[in-house]
């Protein structure tokens, strides 16, 4: 009889097994569902998906959750509540949620404008490698706002902004390139290498929801007028040898040799054509306080013009430069 009694319970179980495998369960919501609704312009049924996954801490639910409260997509929008979304979000480390929270503070959505607290949140975005807050820092330190003016830290961290493609901090850059000295731009491409974290924190962009375009994208404008003392243009003398090295294009600094000789050979590689008869150095730079350097430059040129008219040969290609005075031991 108890032999009987197991045998169907394990036909029952059986049974049931079978059905589930014929009639598999619904598969549970993702936080990948909600940026498909939103995506297909559902974007109540996105906020509904995401919200059990916020309660549970997920920081790209959070995050999408502040860019609907933040655009007013299937909510009315509430930058408070787009600030809540994003800070807890940004505090376990969303590199968008840091940089979005920043803007919020910067433009002044939530009352008066924090330049503050927009900073606070925008240099952790930019260490970790997001351009559009490299470009906010960069801005931030050339307009002195919420820390001490320095020209030659926004060029830094505009140019990293610029390297990753970013069109706004690309012409940001070639207006500082104008304002200030060579030897400005020569600490900042020494500074720049040392800016971000080494291993950086990139978010999952698969889940992370944009607006079609980025209408609160950081803009501010770079100012024309710089204080920096324009750089005094000596008249190379008529007996200077035609090899005289007064002037040399700074391709690159780097934080090690080994690196500093790579690029030295993909230079060359890519750009053979331009660099005919033109020869590479590596010249090395111990920088009180921040370290020491690679310089990767080409050289002999005996004016400021035949240095300027090869890197702009360079730029046409693709590879930046620019033209520096050759030290004098």
């Amino acid at each position: 009889m108890k032999h009987n009694v197991l045998k169907r319970h394990l036909i029952s179980l059986v049974g049931v097994a079978g059905l589930t495998a014929l009639y598999p369960a619904p598969a549970l919501a993702t936080v990948a569902d909600g940026v498909y609704a939103y995506q297909v312009g559902d974007y109540s049924r996105a906020h509904a998906e995401w919200l059990p996954y916020a309660a549970l801490g997920n920081e790209n639910a959070l995050y999408n959750l502040g860019q609907l409260y933040r655009m007013g997509r299937g909510v009315e929008r509430n930058y408070t509540k787009a600030e809540s979304y994003y800070l807890r979000a940004a505090e376990s480390g969303h590199v968008g949620a840091q940089r979005n929270l920043g803007t919020l503070y910067y433009f002044g959505r939530i009352g008066a404008v924090d330049h503050k607290k927009a900073f606070s949140w925008l240099i952790k975005a930019a260490k970790n490698g997001d351009p559009k807050s490299q470009l906010m820092v960069g801005t931030m330190y050339y307009n002195g706002e919420a820390v001490e003016r320095d020209p030659v830290k926004a060029h830094a961290w505009i140019s990293l902004a610029a390297g990753r493609g970013l069109g706004d901090a690309e012409s940001a850059l070639q207006t500082l390139n104008g304002a200030m000295t060579s030897d400005q731009i020569s600490q900042s491409q020494d500074l720049a290498p040392t800016l971000t974290t080494l291993h950086l924190s990139p978010d999952d962009v698969g889940l992370m929801v944009q607006p079609p375009t980025e209408t609160e994208t950081p803009k501010p404008l770079i100012p024309t007028q710089t204080t920096a003392a324009p750089e005094t243009k000596q008249d190379v003398a008529p007996t200077e040898p035609d090899g005289a090295d007064l002037y040399r294009v700074q391709v690159g600094s780097y934080t090690s040799e080994q690196a500093a000789e790579k690029a030295r050979a993909d230079l060359a590689n890519r750009q053979a054509d331009i660099l005919q008869g033109v020869a590479s150095k590596i010249t090395y730079a111990d920088i009180t306080g921040k370290g020491v350097f690679y310089r990767l430059q080409l050289a002999p040129f005996r004016d400021r013009t035949s240095a300027g008219q090869l890197c702009q040969q360079l730029k046409d290609a693709g590879q930046g430069c620019y033209v520096v005075k050759t030290p004098q031991d």
